[in-house]
């Protein structure tokens, strides 16, 4: 026999040896070899555990937001004004409140929309509708509504947090509901 038999023989040996010992450990319950599958589920618990304590501490954005106790209006505007409408479009200021009440109810009609969109975290379709409503409420009037919509326009196209998105809904719901006092009679 030559060295490398020698050799080759001594690491056959050797790998038998292992394989009885480790038969031997196995058969004796020394080693578990459920150990890794214990350890996986372990693990699994451990994940379980953390997701469920990430789901109690996800807030809705209302959740989150009223936790800031943030007064709305964030931003103070002056009243809504439409002379623009009647200034630069030729109107009599019966047409253009005629207007600002169809602007109520073009905006009143969005805001579902953009709950949703706000909600899904959509912000190209938040961007379309905000931007048509803006563009129709400073086509007639400056300041409220018309203000509130243009710093919600700019947010959006910075795309601000989702938390800060909202502020601006609720400024657009507060001046809303102002124009609405004003304009529409109950």
């Amino acid at each position: 026999m030559n060295n490398t038999e020698t050799l080759l023989l001594a690491i056959a040996i050797i790998i038998l040896l292992g394989l009885i010992i480790y038969s031997l450990l196995l058969s004796s319950g020394s080693l578990n070899p459920k150990s890794a599958e214990s350890q996986a589920e372990s693990l699994k618990k451990l994940l379980d555990e953390y997701a469920l304590q990430v789901k109690k501490e996800e807030k809705t954005l209302e959740e989150q937001f009223d936790s800031l106790e943030i007064t709305i209006p964030t931003k103070i505007y002056p009243k809504f004004d439409n002379s623009r409408a009647v200034d630069e479009m030729g109107l009599s200021q019966e047409d253009a409140d005629a207007f600002v009440l169809d602007l109520i109810k073009a905006i009143e009609a969005e805001v579902p929309k953009i709950d949703m969109a706000l909600t899904n975290g959509d912000y190209k379709s938040l961007e379309e509708i905000v931007h048509t409503i803006t563009g129709t409420s400073s086509t007639l009037g400056s300041g409220g509504i018309s203000s509130a919509l243009i710093s919600f326009y700019a947010a959006v196209q910075h795309h601000d947090s989702l938390q800060k998105l909202f502020i601006h809904q609720q400024n657009v719901k507060h001046y809303l509901s102002s124009l609405k006092e004003e304009y529409v009679v109950v």
